[in-house]
């Protein structure tokens, strides 16, 4: 199960834009340790930024 998670996940945080895009976008959401992540984890910081709701969720459990 754990390895179809993670496909699935890959398969979902896939994104056409540039890693340089990416970090423009994480840059003006005020993402800290940007310059580290890569492509996905980018992506997943972009979409946790943008969805509060999520992010309070995953905060409090």
């Amino acid at each position: 199960m754990p390895i179809q998670r993670e496909m699935r996940s890959k398969l979902r945080y896939q994104s056409n834009q540039t890693k340089d895009q990416l970090l423009g976008m994480a840059k003006k959401l005020n993402i800290t340790g940007r310059w580290q992540m890569t492509k996905v984890e980018l992506v997943r910081a972009i979409e946790k930024a943008n969805n509060p709701a999520r992010r309070n969720r995953h905060d409090q459990g």
